[in-house]
Order: structure tokens, then C-alpha cells, then sequence
């Protein structure tokens, strides 16, 4: 028998316009009268790759794919549903205890880990006191952040403040950063590449016993006795909801799929702003109180003017709303709470709200979303995820005649109202309800890190 044949594997690539030393990265030789022979005047002849047979068990060569390009954050964000593994992965989240600007993060991570998705360890943290020199409207900004991180990915700030303000040192040593009242210029900002929008909040607690919520709500507490005040009051709390009772907004509560041929019927309820608590050096934010405070008082008048029994609303009766706007107040503070303005949000087809302090985005939008209503809002000036947009899902307006104007246009059009309600209703099912929220960051924070290596 002969000798053995060496093999040599020898990349595939069909393009019949390309020589072979192109096909391995070479340049071609010229191919005058001497192409069929070997450089350096080697005698021997080249034989054209076609023509030497292949081995009788030879196999076609796999070929390699390109490695697939990293997702932008866009297309992260549009996908994050199917970026963690299968198995669960270690999440712990640092937070002030009973943070109720988070709680609609902390009841969906707190839903992920019930349902395996992932584990979840609480670092509860102490308020640090607010700052007596800098901004006023910051001050309260310099306790601890609530920091997320996940096990073999990144971590991530979570920063649900009213104001617009990004930490830089925050987006310096985090994967990512999640504002709520982002503002599109803060992109710009070195790091910007890191923020992402937080999105709307609101408050939304779980319907089931949730142990990371009590470990939260029992560290605030400062002894021995108010811990156990705070306990029995915990499990009543819960228990009334249960049977239809009190005001915890327990999940359950907290969203409803649209209601076809709803009565034409608009709602504003909403309270002032008391200028007076701001300091008197601070005229700036005095006087954006005192115009945020105007502005919806104006626009309770317009729409009781327009619409008469249609309208439901009016100012909470305390103080300062008494003093300004008595011809608008609600009946009484009851009438004001929180428990019915869940339910009237509920009964009214169209419901109207107003920009927050700073121009934030106040949890109501977020309740109006998850109710599926038809929205009638001041324009939003943050970045928020997916495709919530005006026109899409809320009519937007200026004045208070602007207000009016876009009430009557839903009013007129039946089908404007639908769509609204049903658009809003499939935002709230895949962005707003609080285990898609969590998903969200913690499927973004996992890839920001393996991005990073």
C-alpha cells in the first residue's frame, strides 16, 4: 500500500468570479503564458483545484457564519423578553426601605423570583438626610440610590426622581442607568450611551403575601414596637384588600382591559401644590408651582363649563385649594381619595391629567394607562420605552381650551376612544404591568455587563 494521503481542510467558498488565491486571502497572479506554471521557475505544473478528485469519504466542509453583531439598545429593548437564559440568575437590589417611588420595581421582582425567573436578595439601606446646601429641589436626591445587580451580567441605577438631574458618578461606575424623568438631551451627556428611560410609575403592590415587600416596610420602622405596629398593620392592610377593602393598591386593582361603548363621561381630579413649602430664595420653583397650581384649576373650570354632568372632578378640599379655588373643590376629602379616584377611573371613558413638579411625569398617566382609558395629557417631555405617543395613545394639549377641545373630539369620535383604550391596554401588557417593568431592567442590566465582558 502507498503512503498515506495527508488532507488539508481547505476553506470552502463557491463565488466561481474569484480565484483561488483570492479565496485565501491572497492576491491573484497575473495570468500571462506562464499562469500554468509554478513560481520561482519551479517546473511543475498547477492543477486547477476542479480538477483533482476528491477523496472517496470526503464530506463537504461546514462553513463558518459571521459572529452575529451585538443588538443595539434599541433592539435590546424592543426584545428584552428573550435575552436571559432559562435558568434563573441572581439579582440583588439595594434600596431605602420602603421606597414608594419603587414599589411597582420591587412587586415585580418580587413576582420574577415567585415564578423561578430569578433570586432575589434585598439590601435594605438607610435614608441618608437631605443635603442644606445645592439645588432645593435636589436635596432630597442625595440618599442612596437604588442599585440593581445581576449575577454574571452588570448593575444598574435606579433613579425614579421628579427631577430631570443625572448623578454623574452614578453613570460613570454602572452599566446602566435607568431615569424616570429622562429628558432627551441627557443622551447627550458623557455616558449618555448608558441611560435608559425608566418608564411611568406608580404605586402598585402585589396581591399575594410578598416577603421582599414586608422586609422593606419592617426596616423602616425604628424599634422593636413599631416593627410590630407596623407588621399588624401590613396584614390588615393586606387582608381588607382581599374583600374589596381600603386603599392598598394591590395589584388586582390596579388595571382593567377596555370596556366597549363606555358612557361619554371625562374626569379630572387633582391637588395644588403648596408654593409656600418651597424656600422664599427659591423663586424659580415657587413660581412653577404657583403655574402647574393654575393651570389645573383653569382647566377644571373649562371642562365643568363645557361638559356639565359629564364631568366628574375637582380640586382635593384642603387648605390652600379652599383659599385659591373654592368654586372647584371636591365634596369632601373622601370624596378626594385615593380609593375613589381608583374607582371613578374606572367609570369614566375619558380621563384628563397634568404635568407633575418639574415637568414630571405624575403616576396617574400610569394608572390611566393601566385602566385602559382614553388620555387627554399636557405634552411629555421624558424619553419613555416602547411606543407610547401622542396620538397613538393620548391626545395631548396646552391650555385649558386646548383641554376642552380634545375632550369633545373623543367625545365625537367613538372609534378614536377605542383605539386609545385598546393601544394603551397592550402597552400595559407589555410594558407598564410591574413583572414586565423588572424584566425589562434586569434583562437589559444582564446584557449590559456580558456586552461589557
Amino acid at each position: 500500500m502507498g503512503a498515506a494521503r495527508k488532507r488539508i481542510a481547505i476553506p470552502v467558498d463557491r463565488d466561481p468570479n474569484r480565484t483561488f488565491p483570492e479565496k485565501l486571502g491572497r492576491a491573484p497572479q497575473s495570468r500571462g503564458a506562464d499562469s500554468g506554471r509554478a513560481p520561482d521557475g519551479d517546473s511543475r505544473r498547477l492543477v486547477p483545484l476542479a480538477d483533482t478528485p476528491p477523496p472517496r469519504d470526503a464530506r463537504p466542509l461546514p462553513v463558518a457564519a459571521p459572529p452575529a453583531p451585538a443588538r443595539t439598545p434599541a433592539a435590546l429593548d424592543a426584545q428584552f423578553d428573550t435575552i436571559l437564559p432559562a435558568t434563573a440568575v441572581d439579582c440583588r437590589l439595594r434600596i431605602t426601605p420602603a421606597a414608594m417611588m419603587c414599589s411597582a420595581i420591587l412587586a415585580g421582582l418580587a413576582t420574577l423570583a415567585r415564578d423561578g425567573r430569578i433570586r432575589l436578595e434585598l439590601e435594605l439601606v438607610p435614608d441618608a438626610p437631605p443635603l442644606g446646601h445645592g439645588p432645593w429641589a435636589v436635596r432630597d436626591k442625595q440618599r442612596p440610590q437604588a442599585v440593581l445587580e445581576v449575577a454574571g451580567g452588570g448593575s444598574a441605577v435606579l433613579d425614579p426622581h421628579d427631577g430631570a438631574e443625572i448623578e454623574p458618578h452614578d453613570l460613570q461606575v454602572h452599566d446602566l442607568y435607568f431615569k424616570r424623568s429622562l429628558q432627551p438631551e441627557s443622551l447627550l451627556l458623557r455616558g449618555g450611551e448608558r441611560l435608559r428611560p425608566l418608564g411611568l410609575l406608580n404605586e402598585v403592590r402585589n396581591d399575594f403575601l410578598d416577603r421582599h415587600e414586608l422586609a422593606s416596610e419592617l426596616a423602616a420602622a425604628s424599634s422593636s414596637h413599631a416593627r410590630t405596629r407596623t407588621l399588624l398593620r401590613w396584614l390588615a392592610w393586606n387582608g381588607a384588600a382581599r374583600i374589596g377593602l381600603g386603599g392598598r393598591p394591590n395589584l388586582a386593582r390596579m388595571h382593567a382591559a377596555p370596556v366597549p361603548l363606555q358612557s361619554q363621561r371625562v374626569l379630572l381630579m387633582a391637588r395644588l401644590w403648596d408654593p409656600a413649602d418651597v424656600p422664599a430664595e427659591e423663586v424659580a420653583e415657587r413660581a412653577a408651582r404657583e403655574a402647574l397650581n393654575q393651570q389645573r384649576i383653569d382647566c377644571i373650570r373649562a371642562l365643568r363649563r363645557a361638559f356639565g354632568p359629564r364631568f366628574h372632578g375637582g380640586l382635593h378640599p384642603d387648605p390652600l385649594a379652599t383659599r385659591l379655588a373654592p368654586d372647584v373643590l371636591l365634596p369632601s376629602p373622601r370624596s378626594g381619595s385615593r380609593r375613589e379616584f381608583l374607582r371613578q377611573a374606572r367609570q369614566h371613558a375619558v380621563c384628563v391629567t397634568s404635568s407633575g413638579l418639574r415637568g414630571s411625569i405624575g403616576f396617574r398617566l400610569a394608572e390611566f394607562v393601566a385602566f385602559s382609558r382614553a388620555i387627554v395629557t399636557e405634552p411629555l417631555p421624558h424619553v419613555l420605552p416602547g411606543d407610547f405617543a401622542p396620538g397613538r395613545n393620548y391626545l395631548e394639549y396646552r391650555r385649558p381650551d386646548e383641554c376642552v377641545a380634545r375632550v369633545a373630539q373623543l367625545f365625537d369620535r367613538a372609534d378614536l376612544r377605542e383605539q386609545l383604550a385598546h393601544r394603551n391596554w397592550s402597552y400595559y401588557t407589555g410594558w407598564l404591568r410591574p413583572e414586565r417593568i423588572a424584566l425589562r431592567i434586569v434583562a437589559l442590566t444582564w446584557a449590559a455587563g456580558r456586552q461589557r465582558g
